[in-house]
């Protein structure tokens, strides 16, 4: 019971929020999780890691074209003595697959995000709106509104630069905002050469799939 216990408060927020706004940054209780069953859930791994501690965030990373688990994802815990009693353990078996937890590191050599990609925002949305209603968590610097070329029309998308990170850590809490009259879903903007890269390997990614999961770095 008290595993589920600890399992239903991670359902308060969305899922992966608190450790994507934290990822430029070292947290002592963030593991990354590889090897994973491609059947293994976000439940599965929640409830086999509340074992050990607390858990407050846990998401498995997965192909943003075929939606199936990319075979590793991140669990955040809310003790960092939670990830040395993970590690104390030599072997960690779950759906019946080795597991290769280890601590997450932060990305180096990159200045913490500053910067959300707002999808789904409707063209008859005004920046005013927009001004208000990330306004309220924080100093913005900038507002981008990309224009179609074509039909000289607004895009349904927009980017909000913060002048500082901190607001990203409480607007990413939720993945969903009500902005103007639809609903919009906030991440963190990537860089231009890191979304063509994504784009690449979505395009070269569509033939037969592994048998197990990849052996990548801890980082995120």
């Amino acid at each position: 019971m008290e595993d589920m216990k600890e399992y239903s408060n991670i359902e308060e927020f969305a899922e992966g929020s608190k450790i994507n706004a934290s990822e430029n940054q070292q947290d002592d209780g963030k593991m990354f999780i590889g090897g994973l069953s491609w059947d293994t859930s976000k439940k599965d791994l929640t409830e086999y890691l509340s074992r050990f501690g607390e858990v407050v965030d846990c998401t498995i990373k997965t192909d943003p074209v075929t939606g199936r688990s990319r075979g590793f994802g991140f669990v955040l815990f809310k003790d960092a003595a939670s990830v040395d009693k993970v590690l104390e353990l030599k072997e960690h078996k779950l759906d019946g697959k080795l597991i290769d937890p280890k601590r997450a590191k932060a990305l180096k050599g990159k200045e913490p995000p500053k910067k959300v990609f707002v999808g789904g925002l409707s063209p008859d949305t005004s920046e005013e709106q927009i001004k208000e209603h990330f306004g309220a968590f924080g100093e913005i610097e900038n507002i981008e509104l990309p224009m179609d070329t074509k039909t000289n029309e607004r895009r349904r998308f927009c980017f909000v630069t913060y002048t500082d990170e901190e607001p990203l850590k409480k607007l990413l809490e939720s993945r969903y905002h009500q902005i103007g009259s639809g609903k919009c879903e906030i991440k963190v903007a990537q860089p231009k050469e890191v979304y063509r890269q994504q784009q690449q390997q979505q395009k070269g990614g569509r033939g037969a799939r592994p048998r197990s999961g990849p052996k990548l770095e801890p980082r995120i």
